[in-house]
């Protein structure tokens, strides 16, 4: 698909030109002149006609007003209209939306493990000729190649990831603890050791005032995935649709072995619902660690936190490989979009330089997907001093040996069901056979796709 291009409206040129005749009558008397004629004005110019794009995500008009607005001062032809919705609504929307042929939304936010679902169920247009080939070479390789399904990007990226040990400096003094320096990275086993000693229960309730530790996304693969993966375990087959003989492996026993341990046996972290443990005990000062995103930063920073923080690497299993999780939001076109040439401007927009970078420091404060962006966090000033030095920090996380999530066309079948897993595993059920039941409920929805 060539990038189409607005053309401009064809005006039409009037020119008026005035005739003198010079009469000469020598003897004729002279001939009064005749009545000046009023000029003609030029038709006015027919009002430029503005398309809306309609766009899906699941942030607010505030998150995305700054973004907005310079993408319609250099695009005065075309307005957004973002349309957010909550998470689960989000998701559910695109599948009823999507699944019915519906032009819209013209384009939407895309969490880039469901490029290849979308992609198989050929609802996002083909973006390969929107963008030159310097733009598709500022992106992350990992991020360009999970963009793109059976050859073709699909899906642009905007954002990556990445995640940092987020702490509580005051406990750690209180617990006599040294933290982990910015650079540090410690192993599973020593934070499960520091976890113990951080987790305060004063008053004998059995319900602690200070937590030790949590996963900020405690049941969701994109964050456990680094554990099986750091003892050699893969997340599934090459054909991307095979469990057995992967998630049953040793390497995922022992590392969701540990994370039983964590809620049951070592309880320093807590069961139950805990909402968005950044939210809800972080930033509260109830938590003295946690595995979290970036975008947490600012969010520390904005929230005034009456405790001292820190950060350092993400952990690693004693003697493993160090694995980083990676992935973020990409911004895809509606296949069925009446509104092609407008909608792929915006994705454009969005996905690259300066759009990409008002979203990065306006918006979402997702790490950008754009390498020339991440170069500018090592050099900004901004950057240098602490707290917003955790920004450079967590941009040399990423570099780390990131690890995307599978390429799968049955992604949403595979994350749930291991949500249901690993939330079983977290209230106390067996490791092993749990995971054996995973096995058989993830094979049984991959065959659906198998040819």
């Amino acid at each position: 698909m060539n990038e189409k291009r607005l053309t401009r409206r064809d005006f039409l040129k009037v020119s008026t030109g005035a005739t003198v005749a010079a009469v000469l009558a020598a003897c004729a008397p002279p001939t009064p002149a005749p009545a000046a004629k009023p000029a003609e004005k030029a038709p006015a110019a027919a009002p430029q006609k503005v398309t809306t794009i309609n766009h899906l995500s699941i942030w607010s008009d505030d998150v995305f007003a700054e973004t907005i607005a310079l993408f319609e001062e250099m695009n005065p032809d075309l307005k957004v209209k973002n349309e957010a919705l909550s998470w689960n609504a989000f998701f559910e929307q695109i599948q009823v939306r999507l699944a019915a042929g519906s032009a819209e939304p013209d384009t939407l936010a895309v969490d880039v493990p469901l490029t290849a679902p979308y992609g198989y169920r050929g609802w996002l247009l083909p973006l390969d000729d929107v963008f030159t080939e310097e733009e598709k070479a500022d992106w992350l390789e990992s991020s360009l190649k999970a963009g793109t399904y059976e050859g073709h990007l699909i899906s642009a990226p905007v954002s990556t990831s990445t995640q940092l040990l987020f702490y509580n400096r005051n406990a750690f003094e209180k617990a006599g603890i040294e933290p982990p320096g910015e650079d540090e990275r410690w192993t599973w086993e020593q934070l499960a050791d520091a976890a113990q000693k951080l987790t305060f229960d004063e008053d004998g309730d059995g319900t602690p005032e200070m937590w030790g530790f949590i996963w900020e996304q405690v049941i969701r693969i994109y964050q456990l995935q680094p554990m099986p993966m750091s003892l050699g375990g893969v997340p599934i087959g090459p054909d991307g649709l095979t469990v057995r003989g992967y998630i049953d492996t040793d390497p995922w026993i022992e590392a969701f072995t540990y994370y039983r341990k964590a809620f049951n046996e070592w309880k320093f972290a807590p069961q139950g619902d805990v909402g968005w443990p950044s939210d809800t005990l972080f930033r509260p000062g109830k938590l003295a660690m946690e595995v979290a995103g970036p975008w947490n930063i600012k969010q520390n920073i904005d929230a005034n936190l009456d405790f001292e923080w820190g950060v350092s690497r993400h952990p690693y299993f004693d003697g493993g490989t160090i694995v980083t999780p990676t992935g973020s939001w990409h911004i895809g076109a509606n296949a069925n979009t009446k509104k092609i040439d407008a909608a792929t401007r915006w994705v454009r927009f969005v996905s690259t330089v300066p759009g990409a970078e008002k979203w990065w420091r306006t918006g979402s404060h997702d790490f950008p997907a754009q390498k020339s962006l991440l170069e500018k966090i090592k050099t900004d000033p901004q950057f240098e001093e602490w707290p917003w030095k955790a920004e450079r920090i967590a941009a040399d996380e990423a570099t780390v040996n990131p690890q995307p999530r599978p390429v799968t066309p049955g992604y949403l079948e595979y994350e749930e069901i291991l949500g249901d897993t690993f939330s079983d595993i977290r209230n106390g059920a067996d490791v092993k056979e749990s995971l054996n039941t995973a096995v058989e409920r993830i094979e049984a929805e991959m065959d659906k796709y198998r040819k």
